[in-house]
């Protein structure tokens, strides 16, 4: 079982989307800067999107949360799970 997440850092301004079927193993290298994409950002909080069974279609999904089209629909969660309004921008 793969799990698909999405860390944002604790200024709200850094995103990232990732996928692991070791999800504590990764989200440790996250913590203690072993990721080089994810070693600046301070603390962040973990948020899981979706669990999927293959690798395969994981890659697929994680590609989706990345795109524009993704990263807008975490926007909108984000801003709904933390009250806050829409943003103009979309």
């Amino acid at each position: 079982m793969y799990i698909i997440y999405w860390l944002i850092n604790e200024s709200c301004t850094k995103t990232y989307v990732g996928f692991s079927n070791k999800l504590q193993n990764r989200l440790h290298k996250h913590k203690n800067k072993r990721v080089k994409s994810t070693k600046n950002f301070g603390n962040f909080k973990v948020y899981i999107l979706e669990e999927i069974e293959t690798l395969e279609k994981s890659r697929k999904r994680e590609k989706y949360w990345k795109s524009a089209a993704g990263r807008k629909k975490l926007k909108k969660y984000f801003n709904t799970i933390n009250n806050l309004p829409p943003s103009s921008s979309g």
